[in-house]
């Protein structure tokens, strides 16, 4: 999987749209993710949201993140690392989007990330499918997807375009017979 940082014209660009992480001048790490012919940046977090098992949480069936790993800071409290999907950009000029290659120094990370590829993008597939899903069906859970950036690509998502279903009923014509 390919790790970039974002170029400094994109984080200006995209930082007053909805729900995206503050830049704090450091800037931040993403995995390269492709699907349907778009380019996303999804980042790489600490503190990612687990249940009380440690695994992702879900909204309609879709893990919001892909966790790495888990380590403990100097409290001794438990954090999990690795890709936060609900914080997903959609990269428009990979060239003047992204910065220069990230080279993650957490070879653990990495490694775990890299086995994972495919399991990733399985899982961000199917968070970007229900949320679109959940959109077009109006379906109850749509309101957790409220932290998700991808409010801000319906139409790149066709997200905004209603499933609409027609079905069609046969006409029974019921003839009554005569009653002589």
């Amino acid at each position: 999987m390919k790790f970039n940082k974002l170029s400094n014209d994109f984080v200006e660009k995209t930082k007053d749209l909805q729900e995206v992480l503050e830049d704090k001048g450091r800037g931040y790490s993403v995995a390269e993710i492709t699907y349907n012919d778009l380019t996303f940046a999804v980042p790489l977090r600490s503190n990612l949201e687990v249940d009380s098992k440690g695994k992702p949480k879900k909204i309609g069936g879709a893990p919001i993140s892909f966790v790495a790993d888990v380590q403990t800071d100097e409290n001794g409290e438990k954090f999990h690392r690795g890709l936060d999907f609900q914080k997903a950009l959609l990269i428009s000029d990979k060239e003047s989007d992204f910065g220069n290659e990230y080279p993650l120094s957490d070879n653990k990370q990495k490694t775990t990330i890299n086995d994972n590829e495919y399991e990733i993008l399985k899982q961000f597939k199917r968070y970007v499918d229900s949320y679109v899903r959940a959109h077009q069906k109006a379906l109850p859970y749509k309101q957790q997807f409220y932290r998700s950036t991808l409010q801000n690509y319906h139409d790149e998502l066709d997200a905004h375009k209603k499933e609409v279903k027609i079905t069609v009923k046969k006409k029974r014509t019921i003839v009554k017979p005569d009653d002589e």
